[in-house]
């Protein structure tokens, strides 16, 4: 090497390395950086990306174990089904939510969204998230809050000054979690939607596409749903179209990805293994979307239409986490 080239290298090694010894900000900007080389859209994905799996990872276990907490000996049967399968969000569940808390909901998760100076509201709500879930986290770990999720067992009686001091800040958690995920789940969507129209110009309607195009409609389809029960205004004639368009969506992906697995002779290149690995969660999706219409149309009893639109909301919630986790560790 030239030896005129050898200090400022050198001095270029040391700030890399002061950066990634000292500070994950240094780390942060230059994923960012590189990012905003391929699309402003991929850095903008980057930076929510944090957010997103803290509240895909944390949030619904903390919800089933608060709601578990509050109604201890007679808990609803669409929580402990929820509960049953340790395996519906992908991970272990309740069992490692401690450990899952720690490690991806840091008070951090709001870097990204302020290095890129993105959405500023956007990162001060996820600050109050991670705030609200810290204040909370020390009572939670004085009962056994996620092992009675897990195991569907009541928690011993606590004492009132103790519940009396927990209540409030259970409940500001939940009001920051309401408060970031409706933001949240809006911008992720219109993120994907360009993501669909980036992908359909570099590659074409190839598996990636397939792939993101579904989940948009299954996110769709839960919206539709979600609107229309809290509305009043949806329809078993809006209901069955949704369902149809969400099948016609999974069908496609499902021609694609079996041509795409036999093109490749590769079942385990990341998008037909994530493809596969969706394949379980948006059965039991759809098969919860059919079984509320089919309740509906029969006019069955209010309690019965509840608990299929629970199994509609933990279905997407299931899928999304399976797709993900995948996801955004591959793409």
């Amino acid at each position: 090497m030239n030896p005129k080239w050898l200090f400022p290298v050198a001095s270029l090694v040391m700030l890399i390395l002061m950066g990634l010894a000292g500070s994950s900000t240094f780390v942060a900007r230059i994923d960012l950086w590189l990012d905003q080389h391929d699309a402003p859209l991929t850095a903008q994905a980057n930076a929510l990306s944090p957010v997103i799996d803290c509240i895909n990872r944390v949030d619904v276990h903390w919800r089933v174990a608060y709601a578990l907490y509050k109604s201890p000996k007679q808990p609803a049967e669409p929580v402990r089904d929820w509960i049953t399968n340790q395996h519906d969000f992908d991970d272990n569940g309740a069992r490692d939510a401690p450990a899952i808390q720690r490690d991806i909901c840091s008070p951090k998760i709001s870097e990204k969204l302020k290095l890129l100076d993105y959405d500023p509201t956007l990162a001060l709500k996820a600050d109050a998230y991670a705030q609200a879930l810290q204040q909370v986290t020390p009572f939670t770990q004085q009962i056994t809050f996620y092992r009675q999720a897990r195991f569907s067992t009541a928690i011993s009686e606590v004492q009132p000054a103790f519940a009396d001091q927990f209540r409030p800040r259970a409940e500001d958690y939940l009001t920051a979690s309401t408060v970031l995920r409706q933001q949240v789940e809006a911008l992720d969507l219109e993120q994907r939607r360009e993501q669909l129209k980036l992908i359909e110009t570099r590659l074409g309607k190839d598996i990636h596409w397939y792939l993101l195009a579904y989940m948009i409609q299954a996110k769709d389809t839960l919206n539709l749903v979600t609107e229309g029960v809290n509305n009043r205004s949806l329809t078993p004639q809006a209901l069955a179209k949704a369902i149809a368009e969400l099948q016609l969506a999974w069908d496609f992906l499902q021609q694609f990805g079996q041509r795409h697995m036999q093109e490749t002779q590769n079942r385990n290149e990341a998008p037909s293994y994530l493809w596969s690995h969706i394949a379980r969660p948006t059965q039991k999706y759809l098969d919860a979307l059919n079984a509320l219409h089919k309740d509906w149309k029969n006019k069955a009893e209010p309690q019965r239409l509840s608990d299929d639109f629970y199994a509609v909301t933990r279905g997407y919630d299931s899928v999304i986490s399976h797709y993900n986790r995948l996801a955004r560790a591959d793409y």
